[in-house]
């Protein structure tokens, strides 16, 4: 029989075929070959990516949060500037005057806080995802992204209170650490609910990595 050089079609990409001599053995070789090389085509092992329940609502709500409350900081700076200027030369501020500007500078330094607050939030809801694979998982924050390996992952934590992301989840490592996980920020009126549908399937999958481990180990 006669082994084509080349399969596919005559007008459109074609795969080239290893020059083999003529025998008995030769289909099979070939065919063999065919199976390695789209093998080394097909990617190790899947990637699921998680998201934001609402990434878009989510994300357009807090940066209007953050436009106000930082809008609120300007406005209590600049009141303050002005009741400075309003005072005579050479004159200080008296008690009453002096308990305003408290009272200012300490709601413009809140409103700061909670603009930025929510301003890294509604960044981190843009982009922040969790990829699981077979190797681990990655997970993408506002500004960063980091790589767990499943053997370092102790436990997935649904109710983890954290300075920037309120309640959060969070994957608690070995070495006692955490990676906090910002796809699974919860609102205010979402506390009291239980963990949802994604939580659950790392938890799933942690289990089932610990025990092909533990098969392996065995």
């Amino acid at each position: 029989m006669t082994i084509p050089r080349q399969l596919g079609p005559e007008t459109g990409p074609r795969t080239a075929l290893p020059d083999y001599s003529r025998s008995s053995a030769t289909v099979e070789r070939m065919v063999s070959e065919l199976h390695r090389g789209s093998e080394r085509k097909r990617p190790s092992a899947s990637v699921r990516a998680l998201f934001p329940a609402a990434a878009t609502r989510d994300t357009a709500l807090r940066a209007v949060l953050s436009a106000l409350l930082l809008g609120g900081a300007v406005i209590a700076a600049v009141a303050i500037v002005l009741l400075l200027v309003t005072l005579e030369d050479g004159r200080s501020p008296g008690p009453g005057m002096l308990v305003l500007l408290l009272a200012l500078g300490t709601l413009g330094l809140i409103l700061l806080l909670l603009g930025l607050r929510f301003g890294i939030v509604a960044l981190g809801t843009a982009r922040s995802r969790v990829e699981i694979s077979e190797e681990g998982l990655h997970v993408v924050g506002a500004l960063g992204s980091r790589r767990v390996q499943w053997r370092d992952i102790v436990a997935v934590e649904s109710r983890v209170v954290h300075p920037v992301h309120w309640l959060t989840a969070a994957l608690r490592l070995r070495d006692g650490s955490r990676v906090v996980m910002p796809a699974f920020d919860r609102h205010v009126w979402t506390y009291g609910l239980a963990s949802g549908q994604d939580i659950r399937a790392l938890r799933t999958e942690l289990r089932r990595q610990e025990g092909k481990a533990a098969g392996r180990r065995l």
